[in-house]
């Protein structure tokens, strides 16, 4: 019997690469077979074999004996059936309540997953008639607490999030946010996967989801993948425009407007050995100055947080000026960009909090621009300023090398 397990081809191929790149077992086939129950006609339970599920044609496979039945998933209280349970043998039912008490042992794992795995098959089946949802929410969470990110992939993209969500599971959809932030961090290249498995969550007019979801486009941002930043800032952006109390509001208008800039400053160096990217510099530059231009009519208040990252991406552009003129002999100017690059940057730190994530930036922008603007002594006073404040992070070690790099003290 073939299960609709895949919902489109474009994941099924992004899913076959990523498992059998890491070297994944097929869990599902490994662990395929019927799976004992009790059936509820009535109060009366009689034993039955469940065999598959398909949810595209709204039928349960099943075996009563030798007989094979076939029910409705949609019209099981028609069919006057109150439910379905599952008796777990005693030695996974133990290992399985270690796992959701959060004892994490690879044996654990072991142990459970032949029954899981069958399992998995029927959550479409709702809560009410077939109560196996919390112990596979449970081994999903464990496998990510375990840093299992490959097999919490492999079960996450087979599931039907939107339906477990109407059951009252939204933890899995919570958890499949999770595993993709996880994913991004730890290997960039694993990008594509996890937007695969973006989008097939629903991002509903919550706060606590558009936080989620902003913290998600926020890491591939970090990440340096400005494309794919801006395309899942550009599906949160309409979400939270209808929410009206929104404090992500002005923020998701200005990150674009960043990662447009920085693919300008990739594109533009590509652009200086081969002209061909001269136009995408190009398309890039424009757009964020069209965008930051209407920011400009209505800038975000002084005393928001948002408004030393609306000075951040304004100095951010000044550079640009500065270098396009250096690079075309003009000095003058140059230095007239780079000084209005410090001025901008500068009344943004003056009202930022230390804890804000584009701060550190901020302060190395200024002592760059310092640099160049050939007050070497202004920029070693940031860039200590930036060691005391961000001990252990990538700016304390950029300063550091910045630092060695600047002219002796006179």
């Amino acid at each position: 019997m073939k299960i609709n397990i895949f919902r489109n081809l474009f994941l099924y191929l992004v899913l076959c690469g990523f498992t059998q790149g890491q070297g994944n077992q097929d869990y599902f086939a490994v662990h395929a077979g019927e799976l004992p129950v009790k059936v509820y006609y009535g109060m009366k339970a009689q034993p039955m074999s469940l065999l598959g599920v398909d949810p595209s044609k709204g039928i349960i496979f099943a075996k009563q004996g030798t007989a094979k039945v076939q029910l409705e998933l949609r019209g099981l209280q028609r069919q006057n059936i109150k439910g379905f349970t599952y008796d777990w043998p005693a030695s996974e039912r133990a290992a399985m309540s270690r796992l959701a008490n959060e004892q994490y042992d690879p044996r654990l794992l072991t142990a459970v997953r032949p029954v899981i795995y069958k399992l998995l098959r029927y959550v479409e089946i709702p809560f009410e008639y077939f109560p196996i949802h919390d112990a596979c929410l449970n081994y999903v969470q464990a496998l990510l607490g375990m840093d299992q990110l490959n097999e919490a992939f492999y079960i996450l993209a087979r599931l039907n999030l939107s339906k477990l969500d109407e059951f009252g599971y939204r933890e899995f959809s919570e958890a499949s946010l999770d595993l993709a932030g996880k994913l991004i961090i730890k290997n960039p290249k694993s990008a594509k996967t996890a937007r695969a498995l973006l989008q097939r969550v629903q991002i509903r007019d919550d706060s606590g989801d558009h936080a989620s979801y902003l913290r998600l486009a926020n890491s591939l941002r970090d990440q340096g993948l400005y494309n794919e930043a801006i395309t899942e800032y550009a599906r949160l952006g309409p979400i939270v425009s209808r929410s009206v109390n929104s404090p992500y509001k002005t923020i998701l208008q200005l990150w674009p407007i960043y990662c447009y800039v920085k693919l300008y400053e990739t594109y533009s160096k590509y652009a200086a050995r081969d002209k061909k990217y001269a136009a995408a510099a190009g398309k890039m530059f424009n757009t964020a100055l069209q965008s930051i231009k209407k920011i400009d009519e209505n800038p975000p208040a002084r005393r928001t947080n948002e408004y030393s990252l609306y000075k951040l991406i304004r100095s951010l552009i000044r550079v640009q000026y500065a270098r396009q003129y250096e690079a075309a002999g003009d000095q003058v100017k140059s230095a007239e960009y780079y000084r209005q690059s410090v001025l901008e940057v500068t009344e943004g730190i003056v009202t930022a909090r230390v804890g804000l994530e584009w701060v550190p930036e901020s302060l190395i922008m200024a002592a760059e621009a310092y640099e160049n603007l050939e007050l070497h002594e202004a920029a070693r006073n940031v860039y200590r300023q930036v060691m005391i404040f961000y001990k252990s992070t990538k700016w304390e070690k950029q300063s550091q090398e910045s630092m060695a790099n600047l002219p002796p003290p006179a």
